[in-house]
């Protein structure tokens, strides 16, 4: 087998041109598909970040939509839950540890001359247990400044970085303004800078006392949603269940509102992004399947180049099976070394894309394991038929041939 291996690089290392020009589909295709999964996979794992690092056993519940009638797209219903849902489920539902009301907006934030585009999000103190938030400076708001009704606001580090960028932020004024609405909040704390969350960005937000906002700045009874987080994990489930009932006794129809769980979106998330995979793996693989047919190709050009070396191995006493295994291993050989090279274009085209663009890459084992596997089938599958042909070749005509 050593000796056949050694002929087999022999024979590809004769015609490099021509070994070369055949192994490009194989190498585009391994490259192909290994750019295409790790960027797949980069953006699964960014979004699995982003929705188990702000917390665990979280619960959100949105407004539902209604039917589309006559024609029309299903709308959002913007008016549906409120605060006192939240005390509902917090009173009915034993599985639920915490809950809060969010009311949440967009707004200009002022500070002096200084101006930033922030999401103002209204929460109970409660929020700072459930999620995964730092603060750089300061402290967070509590019940005391609920029951108060204190205009104090926690703010993103983005934020804070526009509105104070040479000074300390703790215990300074802003204004915040949406239209007619203007109202003055007091800094008591600064975020650690922390990224995409589920449903935050809090490098972009500020966060306030629900009480103090729900009529000074949204003027609304009804929530964007609500935020509830389970015991446990082995809890999680329960709760949705608990929560279900206590909101369909109010509406008496599960259209009107949305429960999801964070189980349920990193299983959702995983499912999709394996979909996903899979496809964009399969289109990108079309170019390995035109790559097998060039090697094919060429397994027969030198099958026919090297007809009297067959006739003379025969001659001298080679077997079909030794010829069969010669060609068969030269494809193999020959793919091999094609999907090594595309592994490393492939790492490479991996790297090129994480560096120009925002996109997380991320290239796996497995992927690698498979772009090998997958190398090794198409030089069997494709070097099969010349192979044959090689070791069918009668001995007497193929000596004759010139």
């Amino acid at each position: 087998m050593l000796d056949m291996l050694k002929e087999a690089l022999r024979s590809i290392a004769h015609n490099k041109l021509r070994t070369a020009l055949s192994m490009i589909g194989i190498i585009i295709g391994v490259a192909a598909v290994i750019g295409v999964v790790s960027v797949a996979e980069g953006t699964s794992r960014s979004i699995r970040q982003s929705l188990t690092s702000i917390g665990s056993n979280l619960i959100l519940v949105s407004p539902g939509f209604t039917r589309g009638v006559g024609g029309r797209t299903a709308t959002a219903l913007t008016e549906v839950l409120e605060k006192e849902d939240a005390d509902r489920i917090s009173q009915l539902c034993p599985s639920v540890k915490y809950v809060t009301p969010v009311q949440q907006g967009n707004f200009i934030v002022q500070y002096e001359r200084q101006n930033s585009m922030a999401t103002v999000m209204a929460a109970r103190s409660v929020l700072f247990d459930m999620i995964n938030v730092k603060l750089a400076q300061g402290e967070f708001f509590d019940e005391s400044d609920e029951k108060a009704k204190r205009r104090v606001a926690v703010i993103g580090r983005e934020v804070a970085d526009e509105l104070f960028p040479n000074g300390d932020a703790i215990g300074q004024t802003i204004r915040i303004t949406s239209g007619s609405i203007r109202q003055t909040y007091v800094v008591i704390g600064v975020l650690e800078k922390s990224g995409n969350l589920l449903f935050l960005n809090p490098d972009r937000s500020i966060l306030v006392p629900f009480a103090s906002a729900e009529n000074r700045l949204f003027r609304r009874k009804n929530v964007s949603m609500i935020v509830a987080q389970a015991i446990s994990e082995n809890m999680a489930n329960q709760a949705v269940s608990e929560i279900d009932s206590v909101l369909f006794e109010k509406f008496q129809s599960e259209e009107r509102y949305r429960i999801v769980s964070q189980d349920a979106l990193l299983e959702t998330v995983n499912q999709t992004m394996a979909m996903l995979s899979f496809m964009l793996g399969s289109i990108a693989g079309i170019s390995l399947l035109v790559g097998g047919i060039g090697i094919m190709n060429i397994m027969l050009v030198t099958v026919t180049e090297r007809t009297r070396e067959i006739g003379v191995r025969k001659a001298i006493g080679a077997s079909r099976r030794h010829i069969l295994l010669q060609f068969l291993l030269e494809s193999v050989v020959l793919t091999l070394v094609a999907g090594l090279l595309g592994i490393a274009a492939g790492f490479g085209l991996s790297r090129l894309i994480a560096s120009i663009g925002s996109i997380q890459t991320a290239v796996t084992p497995t992927v690698v394991l498979i772009a090998v596997s997958v190398s090794i089938m198409v030089g069997l599958f494709f070097g099969v038929w010349p192979a044959m042909r090689a070791s069918k070749l009668d001995p007497v005509e193929a000596l004759r041939y010139e």
